[in-house]
């Protein structure tokens, strides 16, 4: 891959074929793994999942049934998956019951944010032909990459281990044979091209 370079109001680069192939597959599992528990932890009030109207429920409460209606949807719990943590960490860490306000109000439109802002990095990626073109970035669509990237380095970053800059460069230095070797190299690709693209604004 080489640094990002501004031509006017487009940003661009050359990736190779194998380079366009692996951001696809990042960014699609990417996107996969945000949408797949979206649903998961929401919060239910025993066997009848909190339906005000299932037997057992509340459903002669008609205050009860207004109140669920206009109950924001969305989890409170956070998620099990440790890269899925990195990417939506809890707001206020010594306070769950604000965390999970928090979490409810704001994480469905964080999680479509983020698969939105995937999708124009696809749409980009498309262009360019599997790498015999190419890859152009109007100036104005820069923010969507920049933040998919960091989800990406995120997410490598949970699945190594990597919670600070020294963890960081001992991966760095990993052996061929060592099975975290790739990924640990995908990370510092992944973090060229953030840093390059950063410097081509």
């Amino acid at each position: 891959m080489r640094k990002f370079r501004r031509q006017g109001i487009v940003i661009t680069t050359q990736l190779s074929p194998d380079e366009v192939m692996l951001l696809q597959s990042l960014i699609a599992q990417l996107v996969e793994m945000i949408g797949e528990d979206e649903t998961d932890g929401a919060d239910g009030d025993g066997p009848t999942g909190g339906d005000p109207t299932a037997p057992g429920g509340s459903g002669d409460d008609p205050f009860a049934v207004w109140a669920k209606e206009f109950e924001p949807p969305g989890t409170t719990a956070p998620p099990d998956d440790p890269a899925l943590q990195r990417l939506f960490p809890e707001a206020y860490r010594d306070d769950p019951e604000a965390a999970a306000d928090f979490r409810r109000f704001t994480e469905r439109s964080l999680r479509d944010k983020k698969v939105a802002d995937a999708q124009v990095a696809l749409q980009h990626l498309a262009m360019t032909d599997q790498g015999r073109q190419e890859l152009r970035i109007p100036k104005d669509e820069v923010d969507p990459w920049l933040r998919t990237l960091t989800s990406l380095r995120l997410a490598v970053a949970a699945r190594l281990g990597i919670d600070d800059a020294d963890v960081a460069e001992q991966l760095a230095d990993l052996p061929d044979e060592d099975p975290r070797a790739w990924l640990a190299s995908v990370y510092d690709w992944l973090g060229f091209a953030q840093e390059t693209l950063l410097a081509a604004l």
